[in-house]
C-alpha cells in the first residue's frame, strides 16, 4: 500500500526549520510542531524527517519517495515464473487442464522426479497471480458458489457407473461416444465410438468395460432410448440385461442433466482434448485417440472433483462393490410384444394397422403395444412411438399423403 503524502504546507515549514528561518517553540513568533502536526495528520517524527532530509539534500529532498522495499526474498524468480507460463503452455496446446492447481501439480511430480531441484515451487494463489500477471487468464463472469452446490458420490468404486453418450465426427462422417464413469473414483471405465447408439451397442461397450474393472452394483443414466424406455413403457435391451445381471438400472429425471453431471463433466474434457488432434479418419482412429486420452485420464491426470487425486489411485484406496447376487425384477408396463413384417408401410399388432413408411417395407419390427401407446423397433432403434386412437384401427403416420408436390405439364 502507498504511503500516506504529506501536505505540502508541513514540508515548507520543515524547510524554514532546517534552515534557521523558523524555531521551534510554544512563544510568540514560534513553530508550534504539535499543533502543526496535529493540524495535518502527521506525527512529530515525520515532520523532523523532512527536516533532516532538507539539511542532507536541498530541496530535492521534500520529495516524496516510494516506499517500496529494495529486495524481495520471497518474490517468484523469473525462470520459476517462465517454468509456469512454459508448463501451462505445454498442458494447453495438449489439450488437457491448465489452471493454477493443476499446473502446481505438474511442477510437484517434476520436483519429485528430481527435475526441480533447488527450485522452492509457489502456492496456487501465487501462480494465479502469475498467470493475471502475464496476461493468461481470461476474466469469467461470477458463477454459482461452489458451497451451494448439493454433491453427492458414491461410497466405494462400483457402487454405481454413470454412462452417456455423446456427438463427434470423423473425416468419414459423424460418430456417437459412449462414455462410462465410476461415480466414486472417477476412473472412466470405458470410452467407444460408435457409429448409432443403440441400446445393443451400450450393452457391448458396457461388456467392454465390465470386463475390465468388474461389474459394479448399479448404472446411472439418463432416459434416452438406448438406456432406458421407462418413460415410454417398455424395458429396452440395455436396462433388460442389466437387471439380469443383477444390477439396477437408475435414471435421472427428463431435463436434469445435473444427475449424471460426472459423466457429462468427463464428456467436455474429451471434446477440448480431442479438439487439439488430429481429425480421425474413421471410428478406429477415433478409437485409437480415446483409448490414449482414457489412460492419461486415469493415470497422469490430477482430478480436481477428487481433490487433485488420481482416479486409478482413489479407485484402488478402497474395496469394490458389486452386483446383487441374482437376477432382478423386471418392470411389468402391462405391454405386448409382437414381430411384424412391415408390408406397403404398416406393421400389425393386436387389432391395430400402424404406418410407420414405405422405406421399411420386408423389414422385421417389433412393436410394444399397452392400452394406450405403441414403441414401432426396428433393429433396436425406435421408429415410432405413438398414443393410440381406439376408435380406428388403422394408426395413421399423420405425414402428408402422396408425397411431394410436382408441377403441372403445360400443354
Amino acid at each position: 500500500m502507498a504511503g500516506k503524502v504529506t501536505s505540502m504546507s508541513v514540508k515548507v515549514a520543515a524547510a524554514a526549520v532546517a534552515e534557521g528561518q523558523l524555531v521551534v517553540g510554544s512563544g510568540r513568533g514560534e513553530l508550534n510542531v504539535s499543533g502543526l502536526c496535529a493540524a495535518h495528520g502527521v506525527s512529530r517524527k515525520t515532520f523532523y524527517k523532512w527536516v533532516d532530509r532538507y539539511r542532507a539534500e536541498g530541496v530535492a529532498g521534500l520529495e516524496d519517495r516510494s516506499r517500496r522495499p529494495l529486495t524481495h526474498p520471497t518474490q517468484t524468480p523469473a525462470a520459476v515464473e517462465d517454468l509456469v507460463v512454459r508448463v501451462r503452455k505445454e498442458l494447453a496446446d495438449g489439450g488437457l487442464d491448465h489452471g493454477p492447481t493443476t499446473i502446481l501439480w505438474h511442477l510437484g511430480r517434476r520436483q519429485q522426479r528430481g527435475e526441480l531441484d533447488g527450485v522452492r515451487l509457489p502456492s496456487a494463489a501465487t501462480l494465479w497471480r502469475i498467470l493475471v500477471r502475464r496476461g493468461l487468464v481470461t476474466p469469467e463472469p461470477r458463477k454459482r458458489p461452489k458451497s451451494s452446490i448439493v454433491r453427492f458420490e458414491a461410497p466405494a468404486p462400483n457402487e454405481w457407473w454413470q454412462i452417456d453418450a455423446m456427438d463427434w465426427v470423423t473425416a468419414s462422417g459423424p460418430a456417437k461416444v459412449f462414455n462410462i464413469v465410476d461415480d466414486h473414483s472417477r476412473v472412466a471405465a470405458r470410452s467407444r465410438a460408435v457409429g448409432a447408439a443403440t441400446s445393443e451397442q451400450a450393452w457391448t461397450t458396457f461388456g467392454q468395460a465390465a470386463a475390465v474393472w468388474g461389474l459394479p452394483a448399479g448404472v446411472l443414466s439418463d432416459n434416452g432410448l438406448c438406456f432406458s424406455g421407462k418413460l415410454r413403457g417398455v424395458e429396452v435391451l440395455f436396462e433388460a440385461r442389466l437387471r439380469d445381471a443383477g444390477i439396477r438400472p437408475m435414471t435421472g429425471r427428463p431435463y436434469h442433466p445435473q444427475t449424471t453431471g460426472k459423466v457429462e463433466r468427463f464428456q467436455q474434457t474429451v471434446k477440448k482434448w480431442l479438439r487439439k488432434q488430429p481429425l480421425a479418419a474413421d471410428l478406429a482412429e477415433l478409437q485409437a485417440q480415446l483409448d490414449r486420452f482414457t489412460h492419461i485420464y486415469n493415470t497422469q491426470r490430477p482430478h480436481q472433483g477428487i481433490s487433485g487425486a488420481i482416479p486409478l489411485d482413489r479407485w484402488t484406496a478402497t474395496p469394490v462393490g458389486g452386483p446383487a447376487a441374482g437376477p432382478l425384477a423386471h418392470p411389468d408396463y402391462g405391454a405386448k410384444t409382437h414381430h411384424s413384417t412391415v408390408h406397403h408401410g404398416c406393421v400389425q399388432a393386436d387389432t391395430f394397422k400402424i404406418h410407420i413408411g414405405a422405406e421399411y417395407n420386408g423389414l422385421t419390427a417389433t412393436v410394444v403395444v399397452d392400452t394406450q401407446r405403441a414403441n414401432v423397433f426396428i433393429d433396436d432403434n425406435l421408429i415410432r412411438h405413438l398414443e393410440l386412437d381406439h376408435t380406428r384401427s388403422y394408426q395413421p403416420s399423420g405425414r402428408p399423403r402422396g408425397g411431394p408436390r410436382r408441377p403441372r405439364l403445360r400443354s
